[in-house]
């Protein structure tokens, strides 16, 4: 790794460890400047400007959490109905990590004006749905799941669950883990029957 790809990557570190402890409203260049010993001027050398650092904090989350699903949800390992449930569940755990600045960056994301950000915010919807709709596909083909439902539907639902769990705790002022909000369990109990009818 070059010289200028190592300070990308410190710049992105930085911002990811102040928008975990300051929420990601609350980076900013002066500020990370200052964490990284930069001058101002130093990281705009790397980066125009913050909506470019948080979306490239946002990519990076997005390809971490890309590379453990390959090895976490994989519908040939799963022998019985409620194992799927055990696959989404660690699934849905690496969404807490960091106080669930994944979600919190994405949601920054939409919410902002910025082109680059809200493409990259785009981006990881659309590749993190296609995955998850390809995983729900092969789950009914094996019939693991019911086809109650076209698996795109369930990817949607799912999408929606952790989203919607997480912005309610955050207004709420609750501290947010995935598997432990009712949703969560509601979905995994429509999977459930829905494997126990393909069952029958």
């Amino acid at each position: 790794m070059n010289d200028h790809a190592m300070r990308e990557e410190a710049i992105i570190n930085t911002a990811l460890d102040l928008a975990e402890d300051r929420g990601v409203a609350g980076v900013t260049t002066a500020g990370l400047a200052r964490r990284l010993q930069f001058t101002e001027a130093a990281l705009y050398r790397y980066f125009p400007g913050k909506a470019a650092i948080i979306a490239a904090s946002l990519r990076h989350l997005a390809e971490r959490l890309f590379a453990t699903m390959m090895l976490e949800l994989m519908p040939d390992a799963v022998q019985h109905g409620h194992a799927v449930a055990f696959q989404i569940e660690r699934h849905a755990q690496r969404f807490a990590l960091r106080k669930g600045l994944l979600l919190e960056l994405l949601i920054y994301a939409a919410a902002g004006r910025d082109e680059v950000l809200q493409s990259s915010g785009d981006g990881f919807l659309q590749e993190y749905g296609r995955q998850m709709t390809a995983y729900f596909e092969e789950l009914q083909r094996l019939q693991l799941i019911g086809a109650t439902m076209a698996p795109a539907e369930i990817s949607r639902l799912w999408i929606c669950q952790l989203l919607g769990g997480f912005v309610r705790c955050r207004l709420m002022r609750e501290d947010w883990n995935p598997v432990q909000q009712t949703g969560f369990h509601s979905f995994v109990g429509q999977l459930k029957s829905a494997s126990a009818v393909a069952a029958s």
